[in-house]
């Protein structure tokens, strides 16, 4: 049965050192995203229009956050060290995604420079369910702007566990 060790209590916690994203916020990325999403949204890339809106100009899609904060997979990179990266739950050697949330507090504007930290919320106790016995892991990355300001969090809970046997539960 997995179970939480010390190691894994004490991670939890434990925010990660901030990290640059991989590219400053700007129009080419946010276009590619509206066309592969339709969002036709004027806010983002309109002059005249953002200007009557209390923003007064334009912005990235926040739900762009997440994005400006992945790893690029080509060319490889070395993984920075985060809590989430030590965890080895006992037993548990698959991971799905279960949620995923993301709140915005400050608009994403062009030439904006994040860095991101991550910790890990919460780890739950040992739960069945029909995919295997595991536990669910919250983590919670943190964007801030140059300026240090939080833009926005992304709370992501996922399920390590064991899966069950081949042919059904036991």
């Amino acid at each position: 049965m997995p179970v939480i060790t010390d190691k894994e209590r004490a991670l939890i916690g434990q925010e990660s050192e901030p990290r640059p994203v991989g590219f400053p916020i700007n129009e080419a990325m946010a276009k590619h995203w509206c066309e592969m999403t339709e969002d036709a949204n004027p806010i983002y890339f309109d002059e005249a229009y953002a200007r009557t809106t209390w923003l007064q100009t334009t912005f990235a899609p926040p739900t762009m956050l997440n994005t400006w904060g992945m790893t690029p997979v080509w060319p490889p990179v070395e993984q920075r060290r985060n809590p989430s990266n030590q965890l080895e739950l006992e037993g548990c050697d698959t991971t799905i995604a279960a949620n995923s949330v993301q709140e915005y507090f400050l608009p994403l504007r062009w030439g904006d420079t994040l860095t991101s930290t991550t910790r890990i919320d919460s780890i739950s106790d040992e739960k069945r369910t029909r995919l295997g016995f595991g536990h669910f892991v919250v983590t919670v990355t943190t964007f801030r702007n140059q300026f240090d300001q939080i833009i926005g969090t992304h709370t992501f809970t996922l399920f390590m566990y064991r899966p069950h046997p081949a042919g059904g539960e036991s």
